[in-house]
């Protein structure tokens, strides 16, 4: 397989969700101009408070791989991309263990800084995790004993895949969480426990850029 590649992209959760990234083994750092709250594929309208979004001055965007609503910024969280095209050795054609071997790699990446584990149980879709991604863990992603550490998405194509990785180096639900309509849900994801990062976001990056396997 060819080495991966590391591009460097600046700009808005939006702009940079609908570009279409070139099916090859890559790493995609992101670095945000704004912050923005990001609305899974599949996620309802109606789990958004629209007019406090205005109101708040907090951009939405929507990203094309599934989930509850994440919550992106420049100060407060670390987002990298990996892609890899569909006859790499890394695909796996079973989805609920499709994102196993790059938790394993973040994992191995915070070696040292975390006590970090892949989640092996299945995902269980209560209200919460379907508005807010990190109101659940899914197979593959990483926690420690404080919560969960980093969340992933993935857009299969038949081209290949794309793994969208969020870290937060600092979790603050403010002013954020006032966007979500349910007052129950908003509530639960204030009393979230989300890890946070316990090295900065470039030596995160750098460790799982070097944690991926040839």
């Amino acid at each position: 397989m060819s080495e991966w590649t590391v591009e460097h992209w600046r700009g808005t959760a939006s702009d940079f969700h609908e570009m279409v990234l070139p099916a090859t083994r890559a790493v995609w750092v992101v670095e945000l101009t704004a912050p923005a709250l990001v609305l899974g594929s599949s996620q309802r309208e109606d789990t958004i408070d629209r007019d406090a979004a205005r109101r708040l001055g907090v951009p939405l965007a929507r990203r094309h791989s599934g989930g509850g609503a994440v919550w992106l910024s420049p100060r407060q969280s670390v987002w990298v991309d990996i892609t890899i095209p569909r006859d790499d050795p890394l695909w796996v054609d079973d989805v609920p263990s499709s994102m196993n071997w790059l938790g394993s790699c973040i994992a191995g990446a915070l070696a040292g800084a975390h006590e970090a584990h892949v989640h092996a149980a299945s995902y269980e879709a209560t209200d919460l995790a379907r508005a807010v991604c990190f109101g659940a863990l899914a197979p593959g992603e990483v926690a420690d004993d404080t919560g969960k550490l980093v969340g992933i998405s993935q857009r299969r194509t038949r081209e290949g895949a794309r793994f969208q990785c969020v870290a937060y180096t600092e979790w603050d639900t403010e002013p954020w969480v006032n966007l979500i309509a349910d007052p129950s849900i908003r509530d639960q994801t204030r009393a979230l426990r989300v890890a946070e990062l316990a090295l900065p976001g470039d030596d995160f990056v750098a460790r799982l850029t070097q944690s991926l396997p040839s």
